[in-house]
């Protein structure tokens, strides 16, 4: 697993550009994301194979992670190094080596998907996001919580900004998720430079 980890959550969806997808994942990963997760909502699995197996020919190039949310099929298809379920998705055993994770949003969740088997936790939200206009952040307070509670790596997520990188590192994550904030950047690769140079200095 990449340490510390800039995850870019690259949505799919049936208003998604595919070429722009595309571009951005590559932007990104020249800016330093080393995990790109393909978040794939509202169309089925097989829709999504050319972006995905586009997007794990880049990951390979760059030495980075790919992640597929929610397909399991999807997930094996592209030989993906981590599948990614939500919080509430029936239990999954992924074939070796793929990485099995979660969303959480407490203790309580982040408990039962460590003795599930997943090898590592989203935690959010952090902060406001546009995504979830509707969905109070948990907050700093939660990342501590879940720190305490389980074991495996920790991802903050949740409207994190460079400014707000070390705040999620010192409460206990290995690293930040992104996605509108390199997604819909006008330079994802300039945005993902500031990402992880932040992430740089909270390991010196």
């Amino acid at each position: 697993m990449p340490n510390p980890t800039l995850m870019l959550i690259l949505p799919y969806t049936t208003q998604t550009d595919p070429a722009r997808a595309v571009w951005v994942a590559e932007r990104a990963l020249q800016g330093g994301v080393n995990w790109v997760t393909l978040r794939v909502r509202e169309l089925p699995a097989r829709l999504a194979l050319d972006v995905a197996l586009e997007v794990r020919r880049l990951t390979r190039a760059h030495g980075a992670w790919l992640g597929v949310n929610p397909y399991p099929a999807l997930a094996e298809w592209v030989g993906a190094d981590a599948l990614h379920l939500p919080e509430a998705a029936p239990p999954y055993t992924p074939p070796d080596p793929m990485w099995l994770g979660r969303s959480v949003h407490s203790t309580d969740a982040a408990q039962r998907a460590e003795a599930e088997g997943c090898r590592y936790l989203l935690v959010g939200a952090m902060f406001p996001t546009a995504s979830h206009p509707d969905q109070p952040p948990a907050g700093i307070p939660l990342l501590r919580a879940v720190r305490e509670a389980v074991s495996i790596p920790l991802i903050a997520i949740g409207g994190i900004t460079p400014e707000r990188v070390a705040e999620c590192v010192q409460a206990g994550a290995q690293g930040v998720a992104v996605l509108s904030g390199i997604a819909d950047a006008p330079d994802p690769t300039d945005t993902a430079t500031r990402y992880w140079a932040a992430l740089r200095a909270c390991a010196t």
